[in-house]
């Protein structure tokens, strides 16, 4: 027999209610994700300048494989919202299990790649022999991180689905209370053992990890989800594949950006000034990163609500919703922007000390500014077309923006026109507004309302 719901919270009531009870969690999730990485970088540093680019750069090698995780949970996040929208509890259930069942046996099979390809990795981004050492130890141990990683990636994902924004804000803050508690207990504090160094900084990842897992698993018990437990095995090819066709689209678009990002710095250290503008580079990133944080937010949330609401025939809500966020996160970004580009001069000051690399990162992020509301339509609009299960198209645009777009024309302004690092940053930016209009074209042409998952 067929299980039901109560009409789902999402789909129901005044849409901008909807929208304020997802979004706000959702965003103290992502600012509590973000300080993680921040905290590492910081503890790595007091330890040595060497210790700190190992742990950055294990970091960016284990993100690739954790790409493959976050995509299965953009899987579970539109079957699961649009079965609870439907108030097919059961279906919903099952796909949660499914997608649970999978992650964590493609978390063991990351890990094991994450290990040995480390070796083959590593010596290429890093010159020295000692941050060779220092990565590859650091690995050893972080990639068990990605086991408990998936566990929790795709619980968060069908909290988000039926509509639970505070379990996923309870389960990061856990997690990250004890990462960085870890941090400087190991490091500073020389607990339990002296000398962990970053040992215990991917430790402590790890352990905080598990206890994101466990607390997943418990939350899940007392969830409407409680059944989705009892369904793990066996593991179904049909549903297996059904979450793979809508998740791995996203998975090959984060890939490509994450692939994009490399070219970037290559093309940045070929230039005249390539510390600075490397140096510019990674600034005027952290910087937009505490921008994007809403934007993640709303688009997570955006993404559950139109999946609730095509689940629920309800598609004007769903629309509007797309549009609603949309112009929430362009709002946002329109006052940043302005402060960006008023004092991007004191914002590189705050961060650098040296005059070329101040001058150059003010350049970004003047020139940057000028497309972050469009940023604001591209990520909101992407998330909502995810949460229909439309994630083709948005891989494709971000693909030909990033490869065809960005990628050539910064090579082209920034040696052939001589723009230096300038050049760089102005195909970043026409790249972000040219994917913007295509992403916005996608949406109004309502042609995702069809899309089954």
């Amino acid at each position: 027999m067929e299980a039901s719901v109560e009409q789902a919270p999402l789909v129901q009531g005044s849409l901008w209610k909807a929208i304020w009870v997802m979004s706000w969690p959702l965003t103290l999730t992502t600012v509590a994700a973000s300080v993680v990485g921040m905290v590492d970088v910081h503890v790595a540093g007091l330890i040595g300048s060497t210790s700190q680019a190992a742990v950055g750069l294990a970091e960016q090698v284990i993100f690739l494989f954790m790409v493959f995780l976050m995509s299965v949970s953009v899987g579970t996040t539109a079957i699961v919202s649009r079965a609870y929208g439907e108030k097919d509890l059961a279906q919903a259930d099952y796909a949660t299990a499914q997608s649970l069942a999978l992650s964590v046996l493609m978390g063991l099979v990351l890990t094991v790649l994450a290990i040995f390809t480390a070796n083959y990795l590593v010596p290429f981004f890093a010159q020295s022999p000692q941050m060779v050492s220092e990565t590859d130890l650091y690995l050893s141990i972080y990639a068990l991180y990605l086991v408990p990683f998936s566990l929790v990636c795709i619980s968060n994902g069908a909290f988000r689905a039926i509509g639970d924004a505070k379990t996923p804000l309870l389960i990061v803050t856990v997690e990250v209370l004890i990462n960085v508690a870890g941090d400087y207990i190991t490091v500073l504090g020389n607990w339990p053992v002296p000398g962990l160094g970053i040992r215990g900084i991917a430790g402590s990842a790890v352990v905080g990890a598990i206890a994101g897992a466990l607390l997943s698993i418990y939350c899940l018990m007392q969830s409407p989800l409680k059944n989705s437990l009892k369904l793990l095995f066996p593991v179904s090819r049909t549903a297996v594949a059904r979450v793979l066709k809508v998740g791995l689209p996203a998975g090959f678009q984060r890939l490509s950006w994450a692939a994009s990002v490399f070219v970037v710095f290559f093309i940045l250290s070929r230039l005249p000034s390539p510390t600075a503008g490397l140096a510019a580079w990674t600034i005027g990133m952290r910087v937009e990163a505490l921008l994007f944080m809403p934007l993640m937010a709303l688009s997570l949330a955006v993404g559950s609500i139109v999946g609730q609401s095509l689940g629920a025939k309800q598609v004007e809500r769903a629309f509007k919703a797309g549009w609603h966020v949309t112009w929430i996160g362009v709002g946002w970004m329109l006052v940043l922007s302005v402060v960006l580009f008023t004092f991007a001069t004191p914002i590189a000051s705050l961060i650098s000390h040296d005059p070329d690399t101040i001058a150059i990162t003010a350049d970004y992020l003047r020139i940057n500014a000028l497309s972050e509301p469009f940023l604001a339509v591209s990520m909101i609009l992407s998330g909502a077309l995810q949460g229909a299960g439309d994630t083709r198209v948005p891989m494709w645009i971000s693909i030909f923006c990033n490869w065809v777009v960005r990628l050539p024309l910064a090579w082209f302004l920034a040696t052939n026109a001589q723009w230096d690092a300038n050049g760089v940053w102005v195909a970043m930016s026409v790249s972000v507004i040219i994917s913007s209009v295509i992403i916005a074209f996608r949406f109004q042409s309502g042609a995702w309302i069809k899309v089954q998952v």
